[in-house]
């Protein structure tokens, strides 16, 4: 049976780190890496432990401050950096802990047993050890969640699924990191591809909605409505100008209009207005009016600052899209949009 052994007695003493700059700037990029891993590591556990407890809030700057200033004071104590560990979380969270006062009675019993009672561990099966860790962190898991995600989320799930296989074989920090770059990995993959929707009337009212989830959606040949649902950025908006061009086409000859639903658009960065720009000279040529409806305050704004407002034109803007679709149907001869509710599309608020 494998023991502990000899455990150094006494505390390190006082002493200045040594500063060289050759070795500042080689370490750097380490030290860089390793703080961003130890940061990973630290609010991982915590939002594991904030779950479980609803009176628990975690605040990732004050970790952060937290673990900056642990790991500078112990520098001059030639300690090891520290950071929030998996298995001493838990054994507290196990140990009904509830304040910071737990950590400083934990550190005190362990710098008096380095001071007087090392020798009382000489002995002790390394697999007590084990088994206290393992029996506190058992009680992290929560079996329910890969269920859920089993549900409503499987491309989350695989991601689980691969986390937890790197943690097990290789180790707790890998595991965090692969967890890390693979759900960046589906983020940038979701904000590449957002959903887009081809939207109908719902007969007899005034609503449109998804015709692909609805049978009995109407939709006019000549009418194509878009409703994109996502931030429109440099990431997305070559996805964006395909899928209307596709829309478009199978339309075909009959489509003289098009209308875009900003209810979901939130945001329009500067490659979103160079793309807008190509899409109405695009449309223009197709012989096909391209009107926007239900835009917000903050893409109105981008709008209208980089003059791109004049070129669609005020009057190619709507509150609804049911109002952009009476006003086609009528010819827009009372144009009650420039009208009654001009100050309304106009304002950018």
């Amino acid at each position: 049976v494998k023991i502990v052994g000899k455990i150094p007695e006494g505390l390190p003493s006082f002493r200045m780190p040594h500063f060289d700059k050759k070795i500042l700037i080689d370490l750097f990029p380490i030290a860089l890496t390793l703080s961003f891993i130890a940061f990973l590591e630290a609010i991982s556990v915590a939002k594991a432990i904030e779950i479980k407890h609803n009176d628990y809030k975690v605040v990732p700057n004050q970790e952060l401050i937290a673990l900056g200033m642990s790991n500078i004071i112990g520098s001059f104590f030639q300690t090891y950096p520290s950071t929030g560990g998996f298995s001493r979380t838990a054994v507290n969270d196990q140990a009904a802990a509830k304040t910071p006062l737990a950590a400083i009675i934990s550190a005190l019993v362990v710098g008096l047993t380095l001071l007087f009672l090392t020798p009382a561990f000489y002995y002790l099966p390394k697999a007590v050890l084990a088994a206290i860790i393992m029996v506190a962190v058992f009680g992290l898991l929560d079996f329910s969640v890969p269920k859920q995600l089993l549900q409503y989320a499987k491309r989350d799930l695989i991601i689980l699924n691969i986390t937890l296989l790197v943690t097990a074989t290789v180790g707790i920090k890998e595991g965090i990191l692969t967890g890390v770059v693979l759900s960046l990995g589906m983020l940038i993959y979701k904000s590449t591809k957002p959903h887009i929707a081809i939207l109908g009337n719902v007969p007899g009212t005034h609503f449109y909605r998804n015709r692909k989830r609805f049978k009995d959606i109407e939709i006019d040949d000549e009418i194509l409505i878009v409703r994109f649902d996502a931030q429109l950025h440099f990431a997305n908006t070559t996805y964006f100008k395909d899928k209307l061009q596709e829309f478009a086409n199978f339309k075909g000859d009959k489509l003289k209009l098009l209308i875009i639903d900003g209810e979901s658009l939130n945001r329009l960065d500067s490659s979103a207005i160079y793309a807008l720009n190509e899409i109405l000279d695009y449309f223009k040529e197709k012989n096909v009016d391209v009107v926007f409806t239900g835009l917000k305050g903050p893409v109105r704004d981008t709008i209208n600052k980089s003059d791109l407002i004049n070129k669609i034109g005020v009057d190619h803007c709507f509150m609804s899209i049911q109002e952009a679709v009476d006003c086609y149907k009528s010819g827009c001869n009372d144009k009650p949009s420039e009208k009654k509710y001009q100050k309304y599309i106009k304002q950018s608020n």
